[in-house]
């Protein structure tokens, strides 16, 4: 058991620490888009419409889950083939890298948080403005929206790389499908930009209200499935050299 408690820890923390530098450096680059938008802006550019008024933490949060959903994707293939030829179970591999995406999705939403705090103490900006606003400037709902959903987005990209680790190109492409449907689902009930979907695609409609313990227990629902799904899928893969 303490063999297995120590190799859990070793692959959580290994990931963590892998996956959490690329993650500053991803925030660096959003943090010069910013500045760089910033400055555009004060010397008469062209902005995008909308762009110019969001803060450093809207945009973080839309274009982390994009960000989760790769480096899921890398963790099927680099991650899973580097320790189980190093002896790392596939079960233990399974409980690590997990335990390695609750870690980041944690860490995200505090050090955005906490950027996004000193850009509004630096330049005076209005630190509720855009998707603060959307939720009535609840900084615990906002933090906890944001860690659950780019946990999810993390799990389908892990299930999306297993799928095609496994199975090829071919079926692969159908683990795509499942994750898309899964993330509508989820966007649906935390009413962001994707809960669209439902509504070009099924014959319901997305006009309803969702209290916070419906989205939380929904995208529980989602995360358990990815979950279960991920550990079938690599519970006998094939390790490729």
């Amino acid at each position: 058991m303490k063999k297995t408690s120590s190799a859990v820890t070793r692959v959580s923390t290994d990931m963590f620490i892998q996956q959490g530098s690329w993650s500053m450096g991803f925030l660096f680059v959003v943090l010069l888009i910013y500045i760089g938008v910033g400055i555009g802006t004060s010397m008469g550019v062209n902005v995008r419409e909308g762009i110019a008024e969001e803060d450093f933490f809207s945009i973080t949060y839309r274009s982390t889950k994009g960000f989760m959903l790769v480096i899921g994707i890398i963790s099927a293939y680099g991650f899973l083939s580097y320790y189980v030829r190093n002896g790392i179970t596939r079960r233990d591999f399974f409980k690590g890298a997990a335990l390695a995406a609750v870690y980041l999705s944690l860490a995200f939403p505090v050090v955005v948080g906490l950027v996004n705090w000193i850009i509004g103490m630096v330049t005076s900006h209005d630190a509720s403005s855009t998707l603060l606003q959307m939720l009535d400037n609840n900084w615990l709902l906002i933090l906890v929206s944001y860690g659950v959903q780019i946990f999810i987005y993390y799990l389908m990209g892990w299930m999306i790389g297993s799928g095609f680790y496994r199975f090829g190109w071919i079926r692969g492409l159908g683990w795509i499908a499942l994750a898309l449907v899964l993330i509508a689902f989820m966007d649906a009930l935390w009413q962001f930009e994707l809960a669209s979907i439902w509504e070009q695609w099924l014959p319901v409609t997305t006009d309803f209200s969702v209290t916070l313990p419906v989205s939380l227990a929904g995208s529980l629902i989602v995360i358990l499935i990815a979950l279960i799904l991920i550990r079938l899928i690599t519970r006998r893969v094939t390790i490729k050299m």
